[in-house]
């Protein structure tokens, strides 16, 4: 979605239009995301768990739950754009705390 529709990440999540410089922004971010994904599958499952977890709690932190509280972008939460908007809090928390588990029963 990020590399081929960009523009839905900000209209589908939030009430404001999807400017030019926002979809470079957003492509963009699918070649890292795209890379580490790749990258994960040529180490070992515990490093990748490990670094898996640690990127769901990053971006988790960085993106939806910042967009809900504002503790990073205070102005960001009055455009928020419920309930489509839980899809990536609910999905954060739940790899993280999903990887949490994992890491702490193996």
């Amino acid at each position: 979605q990020m590399l081929v529709v960009p523009n839905k990440m900000v209209t589908d999540h939030f009430n404001a239009p999807a400017t030019p410089m926002l979809n470079f922004w957003i492509r963009g971010q699918a070649v890292s995301l795209a890379s580490m994904i790749f990258l994960l599958n040529k180490v070992d499952t515990d490093t990748a768990l490990t670094v898996a977890t640690a990127s769901s709690a990053a971006i988790g932190i960085l993106y939806p739950w910042n967009a809900k509280f504002g503790y990073l972008s205070p102005e960001i939460p009055k455009i928020v754009k419920y309930p489509m908007h839980y899809v990536p809090e609910c999905l954060m928390a739940a790899l993280t705390l999903g990887g949490l588990y994992l890491m702490a029963t193996k």
